[in-house]
């Protein structure tokens, strides 16, 4: 079973004062889900009929797509705090329950029942917090950290409950000119288990450390732009399960100021 996934996101963002601001993002997924079945021997044509009615009801070659749960928040920051041209942002935020979910795969599979594995969010109101840093090293170059957490404390109408989930990303960026930069860091995703009906989901759970090659550029004092690519290193799966292996992911970005 292959998985490919491609994410819109539309972010606006409204700055109050010199320390205060408030945002909201609204994200957009289709996945595009590719499934097939291998028999391991010869089988009769009974068993083989069997497989794929097995197989096919847990993953099928489908596109779903639609929102996924949206995020709004507030945001705080202070310069200065790590020396001159430092910048601290603290954000806190809640993710709200707009994408669609489902009920308990975990059940209809074991009744041979066609499901889906696929949800676009948890169903509930999760906290969120942020936080960001960046940190001049030298005349062009500098220093960020990026990190973001969703933690989910109660069960969704259908019995699920979200995995937390963990981002930290070390970047250093090199400033090739006033319109120009580049930049290389590391990635590192968590995603705990998830739970239905109080039972531990065995496909969730993994660690992934990434790679990340970018470059942004800016065109006007209003327009900016970014083009990055995030490459696996090393994986982790908790799951008791067959996990998905992560591949390069590829982002394009632009931000325009008012």
């Amino acid at each position: 079973m292959e998985l490919d996934l491609t994410r819109y996101e539309l972010g606006l963002s409204r700055t109050f004062s010199d320390t205060w601001d408030a945002f909201v993002r609204i994200p957009y997924f289709v996945k595009d889900q590719t499934a097939g079945v291998l028999f391991p021997g010869e089988g009769t044509p009974e068993e083989r009929d069997a497989a794929i009615r097995a197989g096919y009801a847990h993953h099928r070659t489908e596109v779903y797509e639609g929102y996924s749960d949206f995020e709004t928040g507030a945001g705080w920051r202070k310069r200065g705090v790590f020396g001159e041209g430092s910048i601290l942002r603290l954000l806190l935020g809640v993710a709200l329950p707009v994408g669609e979910t489902e009920s308990n795969p975990l059940t209809a599979g074991d009744l041979g029942l066609e499901h889906l594995h696929i949800q676009f969010g948890n169903g509930t109101f999760d906290p969120m917090i942020d936080f960001y840093a960046g940190i001049p090293l030298a005349k062009k170059w500098a220093f960020s950290l990026y990190g973001k957490g969703r933690f989910p404390i109660y069960e969704n109408n259908k019995g699920y409950l979200g995995s937390i989930e963990g981002t930290l990303i070390p970047r250093l960026t090199y400033l090739a000119n006033k319109k120009l930069s580049l930049s290389t860091g590391l990635a590192a995703n968590y995603y705990g288990y998830s739970e239905w009906d109080g039972t531990r989901d065995p496909n969730s759970g993994q660690l992934t450390l990434n790679g990340i090659l970018s470059v942004g550029y800016k065109f006007s004092e209003h327009f900016t732009a970014n083009a990055s690519v995030m490459l696996p290193l090393y994986t982790d799966s908790f799951s008791d399960e067959d996990a998905l292996d992560p591949e390069p992911v590829f982002s394009v970005s632009a931000a325009w100021t008012f």
